[in-house]
């Protein structure tokens, strides 16, 4: 008879290697689901210099990237950002983050669902399977997003190791597809040349800098996810040596396709349709080989199915360590006896999801809404790092003091001082620029909604009941 608990007990221990851990860091950040989704908003903010948008947003995440590492090796924990938050500055710090990652990752499911039923909608239309006007039929996304929404919960529930596999076989579907099709792309280049290259896609100083900073705010949510194995350390094999090692690698790999993708796509695609795509990759791909375009589709889903669940995981073991020092409710630390995964709060988010994803779609302007939700998650997921990198400053330049072997690298500890504050900063800038011109392109009443919620999480955060840490013993 399958039990479920009711009280909070340990998650499995010991389960995922580094062979693990590298797909999972890849496949969160789902690279041909990331370019689907957002390089379209991208190129209608910045045009071809989206590009570039990306690649400056990259900078503060590679260096937040290896402060991971780091916080990884001295404090591996389920709660990652929250738990190094309130170890390194306070408990009311560590709150106040739990909030900001609260509202990071649960933002950024819904811009993951609402796809997930464009793209089945889009790729059953391809194949013939339902006529052309039932594609973009709001009531059919409407449930095919639920249905994705309930299957990413099954891996969830299944456990970390389940989840694994399942993400494994997923991105190596994804990965295989693009590959084919970037292979293609290049050998057919010639013939297909639309927007002819320019060194200005990469970097410029005659840009539209209102456009090139919101296209940073839409590509922090294309270069997060690695941070997944963070998240799994309590379930790692080498929770000290592994986790955050294979976050560098994924996020390094993720930056590699992109830097391939992006650019092929503006060469063979007119701009005008990359930025009024839905599926800007499909449409790529329409240029590349006509007959065979709904190949992407079936890459995109793979990608957009794994990211559904990778997202939803990685919230899941943040509330579960919130669960168990006390700041929520019990029941989102309630773990399933035999499969060891917080089933509770799984099934909990999965219905939150559901709702939000109806509410998306009966909104007045879907697009308008939904653009609303990408850019707010870009912007708290860029607040949570902009968190990691002043508890990198904290720790580095105050709290750690190298034993034993570290003195002898003291030179280390120095370059992650400067990492620290170059990381915040940048971080920092990011944050106050895409408020700044926020008004003008995703609505007057961005700020505002930033503004409340941040004030909702400070009224959370004094009237939080005390956090009583519960700490992972990992061995060294």
């Amino acid at each position: 008879m399958v039990r479920f608990h009711t009280n909070i007990s340990e998650l499995r221990r010991d389960i995922l290697h580094i062979l693990d851990l590298v797909p999972m860091s890849t496949s969160s950040v789902a690279p041909t689901f990331s370019i689907a989704a957002a390089y379209g908003v991208m190129v209608s903010l910045a045009g071809p210099q989206a590009i570039m948008s990306t690649l400056l947003t990259a900078i503060p995440f590679i260096l937040i990237s290896l402060i991971f590492r780091q916080f990884n090796v001295h404090f591996p924990h389920a709660g990652a950002s929250y738990h190094w938050g309130v170890r390194v500055i306070g408990t009311r710090f560590g709150a106040f983050q739990a909030w900001v990652v609260t509202l990071a990752y649960f933002l950024s499911i819904p811009p993951i669902v609402v796809p997930a039923g464009e793209y089945t909608l889009a790729l059953l239309g391809s194949l013939g399977l339902i006529p052309p006007s039932a594609v973009g039929e709001p009531s059919l996304v409407t449930v095919a997003g639920v249905i994705w929404a309930l299957v990413a919960a099954i891996p969830l529930l299944l456990g970390a190791k389940p989840t694994a596999r399942f993400t494994e076989a997923f991105l190596g579907m994804e990965l295989v597809i693009l590959g084919l099709f970037l292979v293609l792309g290049f050998s057919l280049m010639p013939h297909h040349v639309v927007n002819p290259f320019s060194p200005d896609w990469f970097f410029s100083t005659h840009v539209n800098w209102g456009g090139i900073v919101l296209g940073m705010v839409v590509a922090t949510t294309i270069v997060d996810g690695w941070e997944i194995d963070s998240y799994s350390s309590e379930e790692s094999k080498r929770p000290r040596r592994w986790p955050g090692l294979s976050g560098v690698i994924g996020l390094l790999t993720v930056l590699l396709v992109y830097g391939v993708t992006m650019p092929l796509m503006t060469v063979e695609t007119p701009l005008a349709q990359l930025s009024q795509s839905v599926d800007p990759l499909a449409t790529w791909a329409s240029m590349v080989i006509p007959n065979y375009a709904w190949l992407m589709d079936v890459a995109v889903l793979a990608s957009t199915a794994s990211s559904l669940w990778l997202t939803a995981f990685i919230l899941s073991r943040a509330w579960y360590a919130m669960a168990r020092d006390g700041l929520l409710p019990k029941f989102f630390g309630w773990t399933h006896e035999r499969f060891g995964s917080p089933w509770a709060n799984v099934s909990f988010m999965t219905a939150l999801v559901v709702l939000i994803n109806v509410l998306i779609l009966i909104s007045p302007s879907v697009q308008q809404f939904f653009t609303l939700v990408l850019s707010a998650a870009g912007i708290f997921l860029a607040l949570e790092f902009f968190l990691d990198s002043v508890c990198g400053i904290v720790f580095f330049w105050f709290k750690h003091e190298p034993t034993g072997r570290e003195r002898l690298k003291s030179h280390v500890h120095w370059t992650y001082r400067l990492i620290s504050v170059l990381s915040s900063l940048g971080l920092g800038s990011l944050i106050a620029l895409g408020l700044y011109y926020s008004p003008s392109t995703i609505g007057y009443l961005f700020p505002e909604v930033f503004a409340t919620l941040i004030g909702t999480g400070v009224i959370m955060v004094l009237l939080s009941r005390r956090i009583v840490v519960r700490e992972f013993i990992a061995p060294d």
